[in-house]
């Protein structure tokens, strides 16, 4: 073992399962960081997120945001709530796509938290453990997403090595 194996990580600790076993950790946590890389995917070609794209993306993060301001207000709480509008807004547009019933729905969800924003947002003053108990519920449906894709894309490479 030389330097140059030690400040690559080839050999962790002298043993080369372990470094092995590091990369393949590293490599699952960048997938996983990859799933918040691009909150608005491509529209070339055949996309799913082409159509409805935006029609169904942006009511979506109008709904989640505004319902995150209203429940817990401004505080760093609200980035989740932000973060979930535009990342899982970005997958319920591409649902939209397969599943079209789904796009008057959005569009009635963020009406209805249009509409009602005044109750909500009493609502989250006088019970301010249910804004943190959904934003916690929402970040584990992120971390969640993320790791099931992480999952994927390292599956999806394994089929690709073995072929």
């Amino acid at each position: 073992m030389t330097a140059n194996d030690v400040q690559t990580g080839k050999h962790a600790f002298g043993f080369p399962e372990n470094a092995k076993r590091m990369d393949r950790t590293r490599s699952f946590a960048m997938n996983a960081l990859a799933y918040f890389l691009r909150p608005f995917p491509s529209r070339k070609g055949f996309s799913a997120y082409r159509f409805p794209g935006l029609a169904a993306h942006v009511p979506f993060f109008v709904a989640l945001s505004l319902s995150g301001l209203l429940l817990c207000g401004v505080k760093p709480l609200l980035l989740v709530w932000v973060l979930g509008g535009l990342y899982l807004g970005r997958d319920v547009a591409i649902i939209c796509h397969y599943a079209l019933i789904l796009l008057p729905a959005i569009w009635a969800a963020m009406f209805v938290v249009l509409g009602e924003a005044k109750r909500i947002e009493l609502f989250g003053q006088r019970h301010p453990a249910v804004g943190m108990v959904l934003t916690l519920v929402l970040l584990l449906v992120l971390l969640t997403l993320a790791l099931r894709s992480a999952g994927a894309m390292a599956s999806e490479k394994k089929r690709q090595r073995e072929r």
